[in-house]
């Protein structure tokens, strides 16, 4: 590559204008998929307080007949299925926090 080559390049990146402007439709679906998605957060996060609830109501019941007995003398208690419906959850929401992964439906392209 010639010496041209890179100082062009720097130039360019220096001037603002290495890399193509968006266009406004495209800018307009980034904004509509930012949105979904924050919709898509936000309705989990309320399906995951509902399915903690849940979780707690069935581990209340799972304990119930063993209300005076000492924590450590409980038997072992498999995890209500509460549990997994749970976990399905938050673990669908922390793949979006941690990993930018999202459903299949908020994935879209500028048109």
């Amino acid at each position: 590559m010639s010496a041209a080559g890179p100082r062009a390049a720097i130039a360019r990146l220096l001037a603002g204008t290495a890399a193509p402007a968006k266009g406004a439709a495209e800018d307009r679906r980034a904004r509509e998929r930012q949105l979904a998605r924050m919709a898509w957060s936000l309705n989990r996060i309320d399906d995951m307080k509902r399915a903690q609830q849940a979780l707690d109501a069935a581990w209340m019941k799972l304990l119930e007949p063993y209300d005076d007995w000492d924590e450590e003398d409980l038997p072992d208690i498999p995890d209500p299925p509460e549990e997994a419906a749970f976990q399905l959850i938050w673990s669908e929401v922390m793949a979006a926090v941690r990993h930018d992964r999202w459903p299949a439906h908020l994935h879209f392209t500028a048109v």
